[in-house]
């Protein structure tokens, strides 16, 4: 239950990609306006991860998720009634901040009910079935977009939501009758987390090495993807929403065989500089090539999709970086720090091709933001994948040795 609303809220975060000629012709909005419109969803989720987790921490998962779910599928509906820009931007802002929430839920549910040795596994499964819902907002939403409208598809998704709610209310439990993750519960308590993970160096090379994979691939796939396509190539829109579905296909997939791969072989760093690489030749080869719609634009968009599976990686390495009483917090000002850079992103790529520069100055501009990444992450540690001792574990030992 918990994955289906993880899975729809995805669906509301790329679908923008697919309805965007639609949602253009019948709201009168220039490409500005739309990157506005569904950047709103980025920055509202950022904004309430933090009281996302007070949340659910205070009332637990499954009235917190019920609750995302719900408000998830009231976004979508206002969204399918909208008749102008303004008050279509309260969906992306409601199903922004309701999947906060959902996210945070399900990986709290996942620390409690499954075993610490599984629970990176666990992970890549959650982001694999999320990423079927990014997927269902390509080819499959453009396949019903020729038959019926697209206020339609956004009342059955906010009907699904309903449904969900409803579901996870009458069937989640909070927490099992074994319990593990103790250690997340000290995490939360200690003072000061926030300011003492934003001092951590550890943390913004890897923020800036995710926000040039991750970042620039959810602003264009969530968006882009699919009119750089469509208006440069001439491709109907339910071709080119395929090529956007391979790329998050391979995101997806990536996500669990690069956290499996990296956790075997015992390194971190190997992978991000690899991803950080692939992402620039991805961005490179789209803004500079005379690429042709067929194998050369499919193999670019793939590139892409596959560097951004580096956020696995990322809150791997970071988790392993930082002591753990401030991991948590470490890992969420990485998720916000991604998704800031994507709202960004959205808004100033469609900025430009308003301006008349054209696409490729737009691309371009993922072209810098992921070659910022690939340098920053030069100066990334190593971790071996070895978690860093508790700073109170730090201090007894130096006491104990100062005694002896």
């Amino acid at each position: 239950m918990l994955a289906g609303c993880f899975l729809l809220g995805f669906f509301h975060r790329f679908a923008p990609a697919t309805s965007a000629e639609d949602l253009s012709a019948d709201l009168g909005a220039n490409a500005t306006t739309l990157g506005t419109l569904a950047a709103w969803h980025f920055w509202v989720y950022t904004v309430a991860q933090i009281p996302a987790g007070i949340l659910v921490d205070r009332y637990g998962v499954r009235s917190c998720v019920a609750a995302g779910s719900l408000v998830t599928a009231g976004g979508s509906l206002v969204l399918a009634g909208a008749v102008n820009p303004p008050m279509a931007s309260v969906g992306p802002m409601l199903t922004g901040g309701g999947l906060s929430v959902v996210f945070v839920g399900i990986m709290k549910y996942n620390a409690s009910w499954f075993r610490p040795e599984s629970y990176g596994l666990v992970t890549g499964v959650t982001m694999l079935a999320a990423t079927c819902g990014a997927i269902g907002a390509g080819s499959p939403t453009a396949w019903l977009l020729e038959r019926c409208d697209w206020r339609q598809i956004f009342a059955m998704a906010a009907l699904a939501g309903l449904v969900l709610s409803v579901a996870v209310a009458a069937v989640v439990r909070d927490r099992p009758p074994y319990g593990f993750g103790t250690q997340a519960g000290r995490a939360s308590r200690v003072r000061g987390g926030l300011r003492a993970a934003l001092r951590r160096r550890e943390l913004w090379p890897l923020l800036a090495a995710t926000a040039g994979t991750n970042g620039t691939f959810y602003a264009f796939a969530g968006l882009w993807g699919v009119p750089l396509l469509t208006e440069t190539r001439g491709l109907s829109n339910t071709v080119a929403a395929g090529y956007t579905t391979a790329a998050l296909a391979v995101y997806g997939l990536g996500c669990l065989a690069i956290g499996v791969w990296s956790d075997r072989i015992g390194r971190r760093k190997p992978f991000l500089l690899a991803t950080s690489w692939m992402a620039v030749a991805g961005w490179m080869g789209l803004a500079l090539l005379p690429w042709e719609p067929g194998w050369q634009g499919l193999g670019l968009y793939i590139v892409v999709g596959a560097a951004a599976s580096q956020v696995t990686v990322s809150f791997a390495a970071l988790k392993e970086s930082v002591p753990v009483e401030i991991a948590a917090t470490a890992l969420a000002v990485l998720n916000a720090g991604v998704f800031v850079a994507s709202a960004v992103l959205q808004p100033m790529f469609g900025f430009i091709v308003d301006s008349g520069s054209g696409w490729s100055w737009a691309l371009a501009l993922m072209v810098g933001i992921s070659l910022s990444g690939l340098l920053a992450v030069r100066s990334a540690s190593e971790t071996w994948c070895n978690t860093l001792p508790s700073t109170h574990s730090e201090q007894h030992a130096l006491s104990t040795d100062g005694k002896t």
